[in-house]
């Protein structure tokens, strides 16, 4: 019979420990592509910007990318927080943008008046920056259901 001591046992739990920090650490450390989104409608104070991009990071919309001339948000909608994030700290990759979550700010930007709908053709999401007053207003086109309702 097999036996093992305490001793033992801490040490291979110790082991398994700084195992999984580590695995931990460099998944936390990986940048996040971005992808456009290139057929978005983005109103803001019911006016439609000059320069903008809106990027997501998966198969969702959430979260979301939007790049404001040289200002860049990250915008949580589940979460229901908006981030602002410096334009330093995204790396261009062709069309894609790369950033480290870990590089997020600790404190999100004052916002209000969130609304997330389906709208028919397009998601909306609407958001409103507290602390300038400003209302966010992005529609994303959907693909239409083409499965049979019989």
């Amino acid at each position: 019979m097999l036996r093992i001591g305490r001793a033992q046992i801490r040490a291979a739990a110790g082991l398994a420990a700084s195992f999984l920090a580590i695995t931990f650490g460099a998944y936390a450390a990986e940048k996040i592509t971005w992808k456009p989104i290139t057929d978005a409608v983005l109103r803001i104070d019911d006016r439609a910007p000059k320069q903008w991009s809106l990027y997501h990071a998966g198969k969702k919309f959430d979260p979301l990318l939007l790049q404001l001339g040289t200002r860049v948000l990250v915008i949580y909608v589940r979460n229901q927080m908006v981030y602002e994030i410096p334009s330093a700290k995204i790396d261009h990759k062709g069309e894609d943008l790369l950033w480290r979550e870990t590089d997020k700010p600790e404190k999100p930007l004052a916002a209000s008046d969130w609304s997330t709908r389906d709208i028919g053709s397009a998601w909306r999401v609407r958001v409103k920056l507290t602390e300038e007053g400003r209302l966010v207003d992005i529609q994303i086109p959907q693909m239409p259901d083409l499965r049979g309702r019989y």
